[in-house]
């Protein structure tokens, strides 16, 4: 078994806090750090997707980690994927962010609607919580399964994942979690 951790975060960006006031959450960005070869993979707004070092998170002062396992093969395989993304030099959606966006204050059927207006426009684009949600299905095909990626949001993306964290991760206080740490196992 190999270990992943998802990394949420929220700077202090306007697109930082317009997505927190948005989505009415404390996270306006998610990454993934394949743990055993510390690289960490993000989707960043005016940069796109991109691979580096798996400490930049450590020291930011609202941020949250959630670690889970996977096969080595899932491993292997969600790495891969995006080793091409890197190759393809994806780029940022702004586009996604703004349906994200509509979800949140208009539902789900009106961003539908509006995805389906934007379709095609956005090829070889995406947001974090996009990214996260396939590389995730690499190891669970029926991940957030009915669930378009280009419409989850991080925080939506968050309340997932923390369903699938060992079952003391869950008993502690949400507040007490978006605080930074000390040595927590899970950053909280």
């Amino acid at each position: 078994m190999k270990q992943v951790s998802f990394v949420f975060a929220t700077g202090t960006s306007w697109l930082d806090r317009l997505v927190t006031m948005v989505t009415n959450s404390p996270w306006s960005h998610v990454a993934l750090r394949f743990d055993s070869d510390n690289i960490l993979v993000e989707a960043l707004a005016g940069t796109g997707f991109m691979i580096r070092a798996g400490e930049k998170y450590d020291d930011w002062p609202v941020s949250q980690t959630i670690r889970l396992q996977i096969s080595e093969v899932d491993y292997v395989n969600m790495l891969q994927l995006s080793r091409r993304w890197e190759q393809d030099r994806i780029a940022y959606s702004y586009k996604t962010c703004i349906l994200i966006g509509i979800k949140k204050v208009f539902g789900t059927l009106a961003a539908r609607a509006c995805l389906h207006l934007f379709s095609g426009l956005d090829a070889n684009r995406m947001v974090c919580s996009e990214m996260i949600v396939h590389l995730w299905r690499q190891a669970n095909p029926e991940f957030m399964s009915g669930q378009n990626p280009r419409l989850v949001s991080p925080d939506e993306l968050y309340r997932v994942l923390i369903a699938l964290a060992p079952p003391d991760f869950q008993g502690t206080d949400f507040q007490d979690k978006i605080d930074k740490p000390g040595d927590c196992a899970y950053n909280c």
